[in-house]
This record gives structure tokens, sequence and C-alpha cells, in this order.
């Protein structure tokens, strides 16, 4: 038994159900169903909370099935078990024809299969491969270092300095061997070498002014490389906001053309709805009519045996059968009860 005979379900339902416990209130309503039984009561049974008894998430079903491409048949014998778990189950109803019913009739009737002709923008930067080529360069940069003789300029200092030195000299030699009557004297040759000396001074105090040169060109080829970096990151930049404000467009587009297709189906379905509202309520009327109909005639049945019972007992009380009684009866009148026809009557009221 599992039930307890002494337990008031009806209230222990009302409980529940004021609390919004349904689940426990549908526990409740089968074990009353059982007491009924169980011990004879005359009390109706119900089922306003029997849905809740079944676990089953329909939602979640329907759900898997639309997104693994179930059969069209599948969902919609699903979508029948979900409607009439929720239709017919107090705590549930909101459920029957929610966006659940709106996402299965549409796949059911193939009608969710929204597409936009216009292309996704693809964003392809025109200057990924130039900032990525700087990059490298800037990344590959070596630290500063000063090599004269590798220094072009240098070298054209050296080959100039040279020059005039080495002119210098053979003036200054020219000129005081003409004094010695063209015959170079020690004096001359040191005075000549003295004058060369000091271009290759010259040359050699030019060596921090290039260096320092050479340093500032470094630095400058750094910003410049750094600036040219920044311009085309700007670039860059402002080409992928363009990208962007296309690809807001574009699901502008796209939202506007889904909204205008969505619109349509949702009429679509809202007639749909209205059908299977009428539908469902044309099956209660026609329930309910059937419903009458039997009572009636059951009414109608238990008044002619009711009326064929008095007559038989009339006819008996009487004697004879009198013209009103043999009417109902569909026998003769003036027939006694000791007649076979009374007896026939009796047996036939039996299994009536």
């Amino acid at each position: 038994m599992s039930y307890n005979k002494d337990t008031d379900y009806q209230a222990k339902i009302n409980e529940a159900v004021k609390s919004g416990d349904y689940e426990s209130a549908a526990k409740y309503e089968k074990s009353r169903n059982e007491k009924i039984d169980g011990e004879n009561l005359g009390y109706e049974k119900t089922n306003k909370y029997s849905g809740w008894l079944d676990t089953t998430d329909y939602s979640n079903v329907i759900r898997k099935q639309v997104s693994s491409g179930a059969s069209k048949g599948a969902v919609s014998d699903t979508l029948k078990k979900r409607i009439k778990k929720a239709s017919g189950t107090d705590g549930l109803t909101q459920y029957a024809y929610d966006d659940v019913y709106d996402m299965a009739i549409r796949y059911i009737r193939g009608t969710d299969n929204f597409s936009y002709s216009e292309k996704m923008p693809e964003y392809k930067s025109s200057y990924d491969k130039d900032i990525q080529k700087l990059y490298q360069q800037l990344a590959d940069i070596q630290e500063f270092s000063y090599d004269p003789y590798s220094d072009d300029l240098f070298k054209y200092y050296k080959q100039q300095y040279n020059r005039e030195g080495k002119r210098a000299m053979e003036d200054l030699l020219g000129e005081l061997s003409m004094n010695t009557g063209g015959v170079a004297s020690s004096y001359a040759v040191s005075a000549a070498a003295q004058s060369l000396d000091y271009y290759n001074s010259k040359l050699t105090d030019k060596i921090p002014q290039l260096y320092s040169d050479a340093y500032e060109r470094y630095l400058d080829n750094i910003k410049q490389k750094e600036k040219n970096l920044e311009v085309l990151s700007e670039l860059s930049s402002d080409e992928y906001e363009r990208y962007l404000d296309s690809i807001d467009l574009y699901n502008k587009n796209r939202e506007f053309n889904y909204n205008m297709y969505s619109d349509s189906i949702d009429r679509e379905l809202t007639a749909q709805k209205r059908e299977d509202e009428l539908e469902e309520s044309r099956q209660d009327y026609e329930y309910l009519l059937k419903k009458l109909s039997d009572e009636a005639d059951e009414n109608s049945r238990k008044a002619q045996q009711q009326e064929y019972e008095n007559a038989l007992k009339k006819w008996q009380a009487l004697g004879y059968l009198d013209a009103e009684s043999a009417e109902i009866l569909g026998l003769p009148a003036g027939l006694h009860t000791s007649d076979y026809d009374y007896k026939k009557a009796q047996q036939y009221k039996l299994y009536r």
C-alpha cells in the first residue's frame, strides 16, 4: 500500500500548490487516487498535476533533436508529448505554446532555413606585411658601434686631407728648397713632414664629429622606423575600424532581413497556433457533445426502462393490459397477467 489511509491528501495537495511545489502536489495526488481506489471512497479522482511525475525534459530533447538534424516525425512526436504534458498539467500550461513550440514548428515545417545572400566582410590588412617587416627591422638593430675606417665619409675626408697635406708638404718643401739653391735641407724635410702631420691630425680631430654624426644617423634611422611603424599602425587601425563598421552594417542589414523573415514566420506560426488551438477546442467540443449525447441516450434508455417497468406493474395491478400500457409494451390491449405474453414481457425487461 503506497498511501496512508489516515492522511488528508487533498489538504497536502492544496498546501503544496500554495507553496509552488507542484512535484509534491503530483505525488500527493497519486497517493490520493490510490487511496480512493484502495478504500473504495466515493470521491472523484483527479489528474491535474500528473504531468509533474513525467521527469522528461521535452524542451531539451527537442533542442537536441533539432541541433542533431533528427527527422521531422521524431520532433513532431516529442512536441506532441510536450504539449500533452504541459496543457493538461496545472503549473505547466504556459509551456504548451512557447518559444520551444515555435522552434519545433519551424523545424517540422521546414521554415527555419533563413539565408542571407550578402557575403560577410573579411578582414585583410593592407599594412600587415610592412608592419611586420618594420618590427623585424627594429628587433634586428644592433647596439651602436663606430668604425671610422668603414665610414665612407671618413674615407672621403682622409683622401681630402691626405691630398691637401701632401700638397702643402710639397709646396713648403719646394719653397724652402729654393732658398737653399734647390737642395732640400734637413730643416726643409722636417718642416714639410710637420705640415703633413698637421693635416693628419686634422683628420684625426674629425673622428669625434664623424662618430657623433654616425650616432645621430643611427638614432634617426631608429626614429624613422618607429615613426613609419606608428603611421602604418594608425593606417592599419583606421582600416580595421572601417572593417568593424562594415561588419556592423552587415549585421544590421542581416538582422533587418532576418526580422522581416522572422515576422513572416511568426505570422505563420500564429496562424498555425490558432489552428492548433481551434482544433483542440473543436476536439474538446466534440468530446463534450458526445458526452452529452451519451448522457442523453442513457437518460432516455433509463426513462424508457422505467416506463416499461411501470407499464408491467400497472398490468399486474389491474390484472389486464390497458390501452396506454399496451402501446408502451407493444402488445395487444386486454391481455391478462396469466397470459404467456405477460411472462415474455417480464423476461424482456431483464435484458433491456
